[in-house]
Formats: C-alpha cells, sequence, structure tokens
C-alpha cells in the first residue's frame, strides 16, 4: 500500500500551480494529496484536491493562525511556498512549523532575508571575492542620474531594479532609442523607454528614485537555472537559456535546457557562499567577455520550475524525497533540450 503524503502549496492560484501540482503528482510511490492556499482562491482550478482562502502572509499572525488551522484539519506534512515574500515569514517561524512536524524546506531566516534584498546579496557576495559586475545604489533622483551616467548611459543601457523586487516588479530598461514608455508585463510596473519618459512613469505611479540600484544592461545569453542544495552543497544545477523577443518574459519563445560549465562553477560558489537549503533560482547572464554574472536570485522554485520537469528533471520531488528521509540524486544535466509553452488541456470530471 502507498504512502500518503499531503501536502500544501501557497500562492495556489499563481500561474505556475500546475507546474508544481503535476510535478508531485507524478511520484509513483506515493499518494500525494495536495491543499493550495491563496487570498484570492480561484475555483477553476480543478488540479488541486482542495483550495482554501487564507490571509495574505503580510499580516503574519493571522495568516499563521489560518494556515495552522487548515494544516491540522488536512493533516499537512510537507508545505511548498511559492512566492518571494512568503519566504521571510517561513524562514523566520521555521522553528514553529518544527515544533508542529510539519516539513518547510528552505534556508535560515538570515540566507533568505540576505537574497530577498538584492543590495544585501550583492554585497554579501562581494565580500567573499564573487563577481557580480558593476552596480550602484540609488537612493534618490541625483544618484540616479551620476551613476546611469557612471555605467556609460545614454550611449549604453542601463537596468534599474528594486531593492526587494520580485517577479519582474520595477524592473526599468533605460534606452535612449526607446522615446516613449513601453511597458513589457501586464499587471506590474516594468518597462523600457528612454530617460525623460522614465521620470515622466515614475511621476505618473506616485514613484520615487529610492531603494533602487543599477547595472548595466548586458546583450549576453540569460539564463534561468532551477537548483536545490543541501546546507551549502549543490545537488541539482539546471541552466535553461532564454529564447525571447521581451527580456523581461523568460516564457515568451521558450527555452533550451543545455549543460554550462562557467555557470555551474558560478553558481556552486554562491550556493556555497551562502549555505543554502533546499530549492533556489538565480538568473545569471553571460557578459561581453564570456564570464557569467548574477542578474537575481531567491529562496524558492522558480516561475518557470515546469520547463525542468518537462525535461525530464523534478525538483518538487527531489524536495519531497529529501524531507522524508529518502536519498536524492544529484542533477547536472548533460544533455540540450529544447522547450516551448503551449496551451494545455486538461480533464477535470
Amino acid at each position: 500500500m502507498l504512502k500518503r503524503i499531503n501536502i500544501l502549496i501557497t500562492c495556489s492560484s499563481g500561474k505556475f500551480t500546475f507546474d508544481v501540482v503535476n510535478a508531485l503528482k507524478s511520484l509513483n510511490d506515493f499518494k500525494i494529496k495536495i491543499i493550495g492556499v491563496d487570498s484570492n482562491p480561484k475555483t477553476n482550478l480543478a488540479y488541486l484536491d482542495e483550495q482554501y482562502k487564507i490571509s495574505k502572509s503580510f499580516n503574519s499572525k493571522k495568516y499563521l493562525k489560518e494556515l495552522f488551522k487548515i494544516c491540522k484539519k488536512e493533516n499537512i506534512k510537507i508545505i511548498f511556498p511559492l512566492s518571494e515574500p512568503e519566504t521571510i515569514l517561513y524562514s523566520k517561524n521555521f522553528n514553529l512549523f518544527k515544533k508542529k512536524k510539519i516539513k518547510v524546506l528552505i534556508s535560515n531566516h538570515h540566507i533568505v532575508s540576505s537574497i530577498v534584498d538584492k543590495i544585501s546579496m550583492f554585497k554579501y557576495l562581494e565580500k567573499r571575492g564573487i563577481d557580480v559586475g558593476k552596480w550602484e545604489i540609488i537612493n534618490n533622483k541625483v544618484d540616479m542620474l551620476k551613476y546611469i551616467k557612471k555605467l556609460g548611459y545614454p550611449k549604453k543601457k542601463i537596468v534599474l531594479k528594486q531593492r526587494k523586487g520580485f517577479g519582474s516588479r520595477g524592473i526599468i530598461i533605460l534606452d535612449k532609442k526607446q522615446k516613449k514608455f513601453k511597458y513589457l508585463l501586464e499587471n506590474r510596473f516594468c518597462g523600457t523607454g528612454n530617460l525623460a519618459s522614465v521620470i515622466k512613469e515614475f511621476k505618473k505611479n506616485n514613484l520615487f528614485f529610492k531603494n533602487l540600484f543599477c547595472m548595466p544592461y548586458h546583450k549576453g545569453d540569460v539564463y534561468d537555472v532551477d537548483c536545490f542544495a543541501i546546507y551549502g552543497k549543490s545537488k541539482a544545477i539546471i541552466p535553461r537559456l532564454r529564447i525571447y523577443d521581451n527580456p523581461l518574459s523568460p516564457t515568451n519563445q521558450g527555452c533550451l535546457l543545455k549543460s554550462n560549465t562557467k555557470i555551474e562553477k558560478y553558481l556552486k560558489k554562491i550556493i556555497a557562499a551562502f549555505k543554502i537549503h533546499g530549492p533556489c533560482d538565480f538568473d545569471v547572464v553571460i557578459d561581453s567577455l564570456g564570464k557569467p554574472k548574477l542578474l537575481d536570485g531567491s529562496c524558492r522554485m522558480s516561475g518557470s520550475i515546469g520547463a525542468s520537469f518537462v525535461a525530464g528533471y523534478n525538483l518538487p520531488e527531489m524536495i519531497v524525497r529529501y524531507v522524508l528521509g529518502k536519498t536524492v540524486k544529484n542533477i547536472f544535466p548533460k544533455k540540450k533540450t529544447r522547450l516551448i509553452p503551449v496551451s494545455k488541456f486538461i480533464k477535470v470530471d
């Protein structure tokens, strides 16, 4: 008889919930029941076994009270936090989950906080001799004007990023040729434009030039890299080369999953430096000199984890097996796999 495991996933109305569920349901030596929680649950998510409405995670006391009530009712053994802000809450309350015998595979609070704060992340790595490229902190408009010029604007494109941004929110590409500001993704503030149009758009959205940083816009190949580590030792590094027209949309035209020894070596250093424990993902670009440079990172599974699963690499399975004390095999892909996004029908009854 198969062992039953009840798993809870957060942000269950998110776009990549199906990919995580699909990966978990593929485990043929366990009977998996998957419970979803979301502050705005959708009733049409037929691939979940159950779904509950829950308060937003920034209201931590109320959120945790509701969460533990659901966990008790559904006999939850493992939780998968799927959003960036939630990684802070779960890492901070790790011992509380441990006390209630609920497994959450996540790095400690200091590590998670340092990676959520991109400026702290870059500073931490630089102190340990890891090259993250050129970048500058922006606290006001004067800083912004000074540092974009230092990095080469208007001759070169410059990227502005939020200190604690996630999901491409707040990413701005300064491009002198783009006279009118152009949004690159729906339902979030991110896009491209020349300096005048960007300043105008900031005013329009009542935003200020603070808690930002800037870096050069690299023309080289960009990789989304799914990773898994155990106390700083890399167990999986899966690089996926973006194939796109829109630089902020990694699933635009698909990706090419391929080995890259430079990226693998580079991320092993980063993962070891932070002593990351659990799933993580990084965005890495190859610069004009052929060297990898870090663009972003997080202590959770990426929103495009489904691409790695379709290629035969199941990170959600690795998490489940590890927390249950099972053997976890290393994943460092060698073969190339081309992946393209398509619409998919699912049977609901």
